[in-house]
């Protein structure tokens, strides 16, 4: 348990890290960029750690749900104990109604129990289409939503009938 609640306090430490490193430098980008990480709360086993920044000049991204999340069914897992998205920023950041977005290209990485037979299923999905999409503010103010298209359909966190998920820690920043 103690170890588990280290590793989720580095995966924080280290999402913030990068978040203030990469904001120093799209702070020399021109045009509209958006940076920031933190605790986005989501349904039941959807709790995850995110850092990004984007500009017209590219960017990164990482979202990690594990150790915070509960499990939920994906594709051929039946429940995800662990799903990592990290990609590179390869569109231009928008912004509509407040809500700045940006996409890329990510590999996806997943650990969980398969839905035939129970036992733990590892996969790695390179070249993964992804959508980040988020408003400005702290804790309780800021919302995110990832998504991801497999295999021609979008998968999204939250889903897409429901409002964007709010951070419960972190904060993010649009620049116009």
């Amino acid at each position: 348990m103690t170890q588990q609640v280290g590793r989720q306090i580095l995966v924080v430490f280290a999402l913030a890290l990068s978040s203030v490193l990469a904001s120093q430098s799209i702070a020399y980008a021109s045009g509209v960029s958006v940076s920031g990480g933190g605790v986005v709360s989501g349904d039941l086993g959807t709790t995850s750690q995110l850092g990004f920044t984007a500009s017209s000049s590219g960017g990164e991204f990482l979202c990690v749900m594990a150790g915070r999340s509960g499990g939920f069914p994906f594709g051929p897992w039946a429940s995800v104990a662990q799903m990592r998205v990290h990609g590179t920023v390869t569109g231009p950041v928008t912004i509509s109604g407040g809500v700045a977005s940006f996409s890329g290209i990510a590999t996806i990485h997943v650990v969980g129990r398969s839905v035939e037979s129970g036992d733990i299923l590892t996969a790695t999905v390179p070249n993964v289409p992804f959508t980040s999409l988020q408003t400005a503010g702290g804790a309780g103010v800021a919302t995110h939503r990832l998504e991801v298209t497999l295999d021609g359909s979008v998968v999204a966190f939250p889903d897409l009938s429901k409002a964007m998920a709010p951070l419960s820690a972190g904060h993010i920043t649009i620049r116009q």
